[in-house]
């Protein structure tokens, strides 16, 4: 897998998600290696059934280019109703299928199924190890974990670290982050040499309950500043940023709210700019996103109908060239504008990183 990404956004593994990375224009393809996940399922489903719908998926759209896959919520000892474990299941098809992918797993999971991901590890050329934050916290005992992944065969050069801070809440909590996260490196730095060290987390909010109704709000980016903090300190790794989009981490659209709000996220500078409606049951319904698309549009952020194709859809929508879509429509379009912004912001900052600025200009400027 070629490793000369700058970007690893997290992403559901739903279709418009998918779709939102396949729409990305060609000069931004090669510098982002999307981490999709398998979607949450219900607990009658068949996980080999879903799995398969979500490897189809990533055949149809994203078969052309490189990326990692996980399966987070695999219980432990999962097994298909043939008795076969899932997860060797899941990567026989996506290894049948010839897609270019890494697998990503995690000290929570099952510890039974490590040789079955070292082997594919070896198999595809590389691993991302999804750390959480208790992880990050006892540095000591996860690297002794992944020094003893390298002493059952792991090849530890082909080994990349995800740095998963999920949702973060105010930048108080950021600078906590960044501490810990240095300290956690430091000592990496003098046991094992890793890859890549990929850094995420999210600041969208899993409601849109503290936006005004019919109002807009601006909500900071916290994991781009962990990352521009932490890409500027002299720690002897290149990090590598990552986030969810406009996406909190939790979201789930199994229990679908009664009332889902029309709403436009739009990602500019260091922050996620919120637009909402309401109700899509109430007054004008769908019809409300041609307000919500005019609003974007009318706002001083706004990046132009060619910026990419989320832009394209917003003004397409507010001038009446285009439906008004529905909640699926806006994530794609909403996750399309966010992961064209963002791979051409890391671009620029790391620019402004080599020259030397630093990490509170560069926070001033963006």
């Amino acid at each position: 897998m070629d490793t000369n990404y700058l970007y690893a956004p997290v992403i559901k593994g739903k279709m418009n998600d998918i779709k939102a990375l396949s729409y990305l224009s060609g000069d931004l393809t090669g510098q982002v290696r999307p981490i999709f996940e398998l979607p949450p399922f219900l607990p009658t489903d068949k996980p080999e059934v879903k799995f398969a719908l979500f490897a189809k998926r990533l055949e149809k759209l994203y078969a052309k280019h490189p990326f990692f896959v996980d399966l987070p919520l695999l219980k432990p000892g999962a097994r298909t109703s043939e008795n076969e474990p899932v997860l060797e299941v899941a990567y026989g098809q996506l290894n049948a299928m010839g897609l270019n992918f890494n697998p990503v797993y995690g000290f929570d999971r099952d510890q039974q199924l490590w040789s079955t991901v070292i082997a594919q590890a070896n198999r595809s050329g590389g691993l991302l190890i999804r750390l959480d934050r208790d992880d990050l916290d006892s540095p000591d005992d996860t690297l002794d974990g992944i020094v003893e992944l390298r002493d059952r065969g792991l090849k530890t050069e082909w080994l990349d670290l995800l740095f998963d801070c999920r949702y973060m809440a105010s930048q108080e909590e950021t600078a906590s982050l960044v501490d810990t996260v240095s300290h956690f490196v430091e000592k990496l730095a003098h046991t094992i040499v890793v890859r890549k060290i990929i850094v995420s987390g999210s600041s969208a909010p899993k409601n849109v309950s503290q936006v005004e109704k019919n109002g807009s709000a601006s909500i900071f980016r916290n994991e781009l500043a962990l990352w521009i903090h932490l890409r500027s300190s002299s720690l002897p790794f290149e990090f590598v940023y990552s986030d969810y989009g406009v996406i909190h981490p939790d979201f789930s659209d199994l229990t679908p709210a009664t009332h889902i709000n029309g709403k436009i996220r739009y990602t500019q500078g260091k922050f996620i700019h919120i637009f909402r409606g309401h109700s899509l049951r109430l007054d004008d319904k769908y019809e409300q996103y041609r307000k919500l698309a005019l609003s974007v549009v009318q706002f001083g952020q706004y990046q132009g109908n060619s910026f990419s194709h989320g832009d394209r859809y917003i003004y397409d929508c507010a001038t009446g060239h285009a439906g008004p879509g529905n909640p699926g429509t806006w994530v794609l379009n909403d996750q399309n504008h966010h992961i064209t912004l963002v791979s051409r912001q890391i671009r620029h900052l790391e620019s402004l990183l080599y020259r030397g600025v630093t990490a509170e200009a560069i926070l001033d400027r963006v």
